[in-house]
């Protein structure tokens, strides 16, 4: 892929909020292959594998026999298996941790975020999203032998497109068709069109730290609570049926000049010390400079507007509305 590294390494550092293409190779991706790939999966993931096939796509995750998340991801299905759409940073550590269950089963697992070139799309323009290439609904995947198309949640009008080549020429070629009719922006944009969508990512400084319904992912129909065991099943299933929620995951705007990270701390106002009152989970500011960021927090702090970052005591944390309902 040096040919597509040296193309898009001249991709602009605008900031955009649509209509625009970006390179995303700052996007993980394992693939899990082997006679034995969907039931290896099935008995790891808390989504339902079978529920897809090479023409959709789901949302699920990872989590620790505690119910702890280890990561977040897309899974695709492929000719020869699954390809599992996660941050960068998470690819080792989810291999490290997916060899582990692996036993016997014939499966293999692999790295493959360089054997491919990803660029995302984002647009309300029908010139463009009625490309025989682009999916025509939400979670819908084309494939042909070179390409994996995915169509993800939309935002507003804006529909978002991610591309997987494995083809430098045919990236490039992709590419160049979509940039006459499109701004070329930075990876930070589909950075934020995660965010403002209400996706949550896991990274290293978040990993073990949350139970996925902190995190929206009934919301977002990444979690089956029909299927067989998997890890922290027993958790994620008792937080169900007989707890009651008492954290989940806000979207926020927040006017500052220090982009927060994963992991920083939120506390009460007030409060100097950690409490244990919450996390972010992901943060990107938009062309305007306003930051936009995902958190985890008690509810009742949350709802009461009595959380501030605690390295930034000043900042107000502004919550709008989530895309999606909770209600699911």
């Amino acid at each position: 892929m040096i040919h597509w590294q040296e193309f898009k390494d001249r991709s602009s550092d605008v900031v955009a909020s649509g209509d625009y293409i970006c390179s995303a190779d700052e996007i993980g991706l394992i693939l899990v292959s082997g006679t034995d790939a969907r039931d290896f999966l099935q008995n790891q993931l808390s989504n339902d594998i079978g529920l897809i096939d090479e023409a959709s796509l789901q949302i699920s995750s990872y989590s620790t026999p505690k119910g702890r998340m280890l990561g977040i991801f897309r899974v695709v299905q492929v000719s020869n298996g699954y390809i599992l759409v996660t941050v960068k940073p998470m690819v080792v550590p989810l291999l490290q941790q997916l060899f582990k269950y692996i036993v016997q089963a014939q499966v293999t697992l692999a790295d493959a975020s360089d054997y491919f070139a990803r660029f995302a799309i984002v647009t309300d323009q029908p010139g463009v999203i009625d490309h025989s290439l682009l999916p025509t609904a939400t979670n819908a995947v084309v494939q042909t032998d070179s390409v994996i198309s995915m169509r993800l949640e939309p935002l507003g009008t804006q529909q978002r497109f991610l591309l997987l080549c494995l083809s430098a020429d045919e990236a490039i070629d992709l590419w160049q068709q979509f940039a006459a009719k499109l701004r070329v922006a930075a990876y930070q944009s589909w950075h934020l069109s995660e965010i403002r969508a209400g996706i949550p990512s896991i990274y290293p400084q978040t990993s073990e730290e949350f139970v996925l319904q902190m995190a929206n992912l009934g919301a977002l129909d990444a979690v089956s609570f029909k299927k067989g065991c998997y890890p922290g099943q027993e958790i994620v299933a008792r937080m169900q049926y007989l707890g009651k929620l008492k954290r989940r995951m806000y979207l926020a705007e927040l006017q500052t000049e220090q982009l927060p990270q994963p992991g920083d701390e939120l506390v009460m106002q007030g409060k100097e010390e950690i409490d244990g009152s919450g996390k972010v989970v992901d943060a990107e500011f938009d062309e305007q400079g306003l930051c936009h960021c995902l958190y985890i927090a008690q509810i009742a702090k949350a709802d009461a507007g009595q959380l501030n970052l605690l390295k930034q005591p000043q900042t107000t944390i502004r919550n709008v509305d989530l895309p999606y309902s909770l209600e699911n």
